[in-house]
């Protein structure tokens, strides 16, 4: 008796959980449309970090890993971000747009306005992994996560990205 309990728990448990969690569709579009409120967005995050060339917001739970000229590597414990910086594309530029590797793509939207030219590239690797890859211009950032974080990875990425400012 007790036994069929527990198993039934499981079950409720087990459904209750997996009907939580976002298709991948949702999650994709999820994903798209925090990058997309955020590009579209007045405000950015004030910078609050100072590195080689430029500003940039960062958040408490990033540490830089490595840095140097064009890249960046934040680490949240061992979860990688990558930060490609081209200074010579403006935000406009869809050079980097345009060199986005195909292989695996499985979501890709973009995003014009007057002055900046921005994307959400979601593309499969391992068994429920994604890599995402968010860019503005000459500047994309991207880290490797599952359905369930898409949303908030791509947030986060793209609050960082809108926050860069040259150095003075």
């Amino acid at each position: 008796m007790l036994k069929n309990k527990i198993l039934w728990m499981v079950v409720v448990l087990s459904i209750g959980l997996h009907a939580c969690s976002p298709s991948e569709e949702e999650a994709f579009e999820d994903a798209d449309r925090k990058v997309r409120e955020a590009v579209l967005a007045e405000e950015t995050r004030e910078p609050n970090h100072e590195l080689n060339a430029f500003q940039i917001y960062l958040p408490d739970s990033l540490e830089i890993s490595e840095e140097d000229q064009t890249n960046v590597v934040f680490s949240d414990g061992d979860q990688p971000y990558v930060l490609f910086i081209n200074e010579f594309e403006e935000p406009n530029s869809k050079y980097l747009y345009n060199n986005l590797p195909e292989d695996d793509e499985v979501y890709l939207s973009t995003i014009e306005t007057e002055d900046a030219f921005s994307y959400i590239l979601i593309q499969d690797r391992e068994e429920e992994t994604y890599e995402l890859s968010v860019g503005i211009g000459g500047i994309k950032m991207t880290t490797l996560t599952d359905v369930d974080h898409l949303t908030e990875e791509s947030e986060l990425m793209i609050e960082m990205i809108r926050s860069i400012q040259e150095k003075q």
